[in-house]
C-alpha cells in the first residue's frame, strides 16, 4: 500500500512539475518574442479604456510603423515630458514626413478626445488583454515574494536531481502495479522542467513593475487625494518623466478660499524639472476631460524651502495638479541626494500638507532590474550544486 501511495505522489508531482516546465516554455517564448517581433507587455493602471480594457489588465503589445495605424486600433503612444498614454485611435492624417502621421485618440470611458493629436513615426499595438492579471506581476515583482520563489526554485532544482536508489528488481516489486520510474544519472524530465521554470521566471520578471498608489490625506475641512508611484520617484532615470496627481477638495458649507502652495527643499544639484497643470477633475493618464492650466511652464523646481502659491480655488470647486518630474538627459545620477516635494492646502482656519517622499535619482546602491535573473540563475547552480555534491559522497561510499 505505501508503494501505491509513493507510486501516486510520484505521478501527481510529475504532472506539476510537466505544468511548470511548460509554463516556464512559454515564458521563455515571450521573452525571444520580444526581442524578434518588438513585442512587450503593459500595464493598465486606470480605466480609461474600460469596459474594453479596465484596470489591473495585462495587454500584449507590438511596435508597429505609423504607416499601418488604423481608425479604431487600440495603440500606446509616448509622449515628451510626460507618461506613455493607451487610447483607441479617432483619425489618422499625414504626417510631416512619409513615415510619420497625426494621430487623435480617446479612451472608451473618456467623455472627450484627448485635448491634443500625436505626430507619430512607431506606436505600439495592443494585440490582446487579459483582466487583472496585471496585479498578479505587481504581486510577484513585490522583493519578498522574489526571494521565497527563489528559494522554493533553488529547494525544488536539489530535489529533483537528488541521488535517488533505482529499484529493486525482486519479484515483489515485479508484482507492484505502480512501480516508481526510473532516473538516469543525469535526472528526469521533471528536472528538466525545474531547470526551464525557474530561469524563465527570472527573465519574466528582470523588469520589476512599480504600483501606482493612492492616499487620503484628510483634515477637519480639506482633503489631499496622492496618486503617484513612490519608488518611480525615488528611482528617476534621466529623460524619463513619473506624473504625481494630487487632488485638492474642501467641505465648507460658508464661501471662503482655498490656497495650494508648494514647497521645495533637497539637492539643487540633481536639477529636478518639472510641469504643473490643473485641472477641474481627476486626470485619467495624464489627459484632463474638463478645463485645463498651466500652473508652471517645464524648468527647474526650486528647492530653497521657500513656499510658493500655485492657485486659489473656491471651497465649492475641486481641483486636480498633474506634476510631471524628470531628470534632465544630461543629468549625472552621481550627484546624490533627493528632493523633497509638499503641497499644502489652507483654508477655514485649517491647514494640511502632502508629499510623494524623496524625488531623485536610482541610487548606485538601489535595485537592479538584472536582479531577478541573476537570483534565477543563482537557485538553479545552487540546486545543482548541492545534488552534485550528494551524488559525490554517494560515489565514495559505495
Amino acid at each position: 500500500m505505501d508503494r501505491r501511495m509513493r507510486g501516486a505522489g510520484k505521478i501527481l508531482g510529475d504532472a506539476v512539475l510537466s505544468l511548470a516546465a511548460f509554463g516556464g516554455f512559454v515564458c521563455v517564448l515571450l521573452v525571444i518574442a520580444a526581442f524578434a517581433f518588438n513585442v512587450s507587455l503593459i500595464m493598465f493602471k486606470t480605466g480609461s479604456m474600460s469596459p474594453t480594457i479596465p484596470a489591473g489588465s495585462l495587454s500584449l503589445v507590438q511596435e508597429i510603423p505609423a504607416t499601418e495605424i488604423k481608425v479604431g486600433d487600440v495603440v500606446t503612444v509616448d509622449r515628451p515630458a510626460a507618461l506613455p498614454i493607451t487610447h483607441r485611435v479617432t483619425s489618422v492624417a499625414d504626417g510631416p514626413s512619409h513615415a510619420e502621421r497625426i494621430i487623435t485618440m480617446k479612451g472608451d470611458a473618456n467623455e472627450a478626445e484627448d485635448p491634443f493629436p500625436y505626430t507619430v513615426d512607431t506606436v505600439r499595438i495592443v494585440l490582446a488583454s487579459a483582466p487583472n492579471l496585471a496585479y498578479g506581476i505587481v504581486w510577484l515583482s513585490n522583493p519578498w515574494v522574489m526571494a521565497v520563489l527563489t528559494l522554493g526554485a533553488s529547494g525544488s532544482v536539489t530535489w529533483a536531481f537528488w541521488p535517488r536508489d533505482l529499484p529493486s528488481q525482486d519479484s515483489d516489486e515485479q508484482e507492484d502495479p505502480l512501480p516508481l520510474p526510473e532516473q538516469s544519472s543525469s535526472g528526469s524530465q521533471s528536472g528538466l522542467g525545474m531547470l526551464v521554470t525557474p530561469l524563465a521566471l527570472g527573465l519574466a520578471l528582470g523588469s520589476p513593475v512599480q504600483a501606482v498608489a493612492e492616499e487620503v490625506i484628510t483634515s477637519d475641512h480639506l482633503t489631499l487625494t496622492s496618486i503617484g508611484n513612490r519608488e518611480a520617484m525615488s528611482q528617476l532615470a534621466p529623460g524619463e518623466p513619473v506624473q504625481w496627481q494630487v487632488g485638492v477638495t474642501a467641505a465648507e458649507s460658508e464661501p471662503g478660499e482655498v490656497r495650494v502652495e508648494l514647497v521645495g527643499n533637497g539637492n539643487p544639484g540633481l536639477r529636478l524639472h518639472s510641469t504643473i497643470r490643473s485641472c477641474d477633475r481627476r486626470w485619467v493618464e495624464g489627459t484632463c476631460a474638463g478645463e485645463t492650466y498651466q500652473l508652471l511652464v517645464p524648468g527647474p523646481v526650486a528647492v530653497d524651502g521657500t513656499i510658493r502659491r500655485l492657485i486659489s480655488m473656491p471651497v465649492a470647486e475641486e481641483r486636480w495638479l498633474l506634476f510631471d518630474l524628470w531628470l534632465p538627459e544630461d543629468s549625472v545620477p552621481a550627484a546624490g541626494g533627493s528632493v523633497q516635494l509638499e503641497v499644502h492646502a489652507s483654508g477655514s482656519g485649517d491647514e494640511i500638507a502632502v508629499s510623494p517622499g524623496p524625488v531623485g535619482p536610482l541610487a548606485a546602491t538601489g535595485s537592479n532590474p538584472l536582479l531577478p535573473l541573476f537570483a534565477a540563475f543563482g537557485s538553479v547552480a545552487l540546486g545543482l550544486a548541492l545534488a552534485g555534491v550528494a551524488r559525490a559522497r554517494r560515489r565514495r561510499s559505495r
